[in-house]
Formats: structure tokens, C-alpha cells, sequence
């Protein structure tokens, strides 16, 4: 979005007329969607993380109680 400002003589005052320009508003909605994509990417991902780490804490659990167990045999 380009602006052009323009001063009239004797005036206080900026105009601002917005010269639109297509090409970069379709470039704009393409980089908001792919941003709105690798989010939900990264929102899955945490999410997958957390549950492997769950996974993890549980099997370390495990693996303590056998070892506990085989150790007093």
C-alpha cells in the first residue's frame, strides 16, 4: 500500500490518497494463508510433542518399577 500526500498551498493539512495495487494485496492474502498454515503446522506438532513426551515419562516409569524389581531378586 503506497501513499501519496499531497499539499494544496496555504493548507495545514496532509490528503492522503491510497493507490492500490493488486499485485501485492494477491501476494498480502497468499503470505496470510501460508502463515495461517505452517501455524496450524506448528500447533500439531507441540501437540504430538507433548503427547511423545507423555509417552515417554510413562515408559520411564516402567522401566524404574522392573528395575526396582529385578534388583531385588
Amino acid at each position: 500500500m503506497h501513499l501519496k500526500f499531497n499539499m494544496e498551498p496555504k493548507t495545514m493539512f496532509v490528503k492522503k490518497d491510497f493507490v492500490e495495487n493488486p499485485e501485492f494485496e494477491a501476494f498480502k492474502a497468499e503470505v496470510k494463508e501460508e502463515l495461517s498454515a505452517q501455524k496450524s503446522e506448528i500447533k500439531e506438532i507441540m501437540k504430538n510433542q507433548k503427547t511423545v513426551a507423555a509417552k515417554q515419562e510413562e515408559m520411564s516409569a516402567d522401566l524404574k518399577a522392573i528395575l526396582t524389581i529385578l534388583s531385588k531378586k
